[in-house]
């Protein structure tokens, strides 16, 4: 799957082209990129004016912030995964996420023991294991999440959840 495809898969997830703000949190969102997180994104001064920011700056951001940094991961499901999940947890707990269900040094940083680590990893075992072990992983993490700040995340462990079990779909 192309950047351009599994972009698409995650505006479909972050629901679209659509400026909204959720009930927890203290400003809006356009298209998945929350203000408070990106607060110097090309896009809000669009936002601000009234204007829709144009669909290449929507492009940009999330390859420069979340899709590039996964490139050197050489498997593309695996890759389009980590990104999925990054654009809604961080790059950095993708990564951790990653280095914990293969063995590797938990940095949040793709470097030689990662990528070493993940490819035995797969040659040991099927992708399909790695998509389970990694969706068991970011249920348990959004779980937690959720647990210790109830009044905050609670309302949106359902649709983690959901949205974790969406990549088990794709191997169904």
């Amino acid at each position: 799957m192309s950047f351009e495809k599994a972009l698409q898969k995650v505006l479909q997830l972050e629901g679209g082209l659509v400026l909204h703000k959720n009930l927890t949190e203290e400003t809006e969102t356009y298209a998945g990129i929350y203000r408070k997180a990106h607060p110097n994104w090309e896009g809000w001064k669009y936002i601000d004016s009234g204007q829709t920011p144009p669909f290449e700056l929507v492009k940009q951001f999330y390859y420069e912030n979340f899709y590039k940094p996964l490139e050197l991961i050489e498997n593309n499901t695996i890759r389009n995964l980590l990104f999925e999940f990054a654009v809604n947890a961080s790059l950095k707990t993708a990564i951790k996420l990653l280095q914990k269900v293969v063995g590797a040094k938990s940095d949040g940083i793709i470097g030689k023991e990662t990528l070493q680590k993940l490819n035995n990893y797969l040659v040991n075992n099927f992708e399909e294991n790695f998509i389970k072990d990694y969706t068991l992983a970011r249920i348990a993490f959004y779980t937690n999440l959720a647990n210790k700040n109830p009044s905050k995340y609670n309302l949106y462990l359902r649709g983690w959840i959901n949205r974790s079990l969406k990549a088990l779909e794709e191997i169904a």
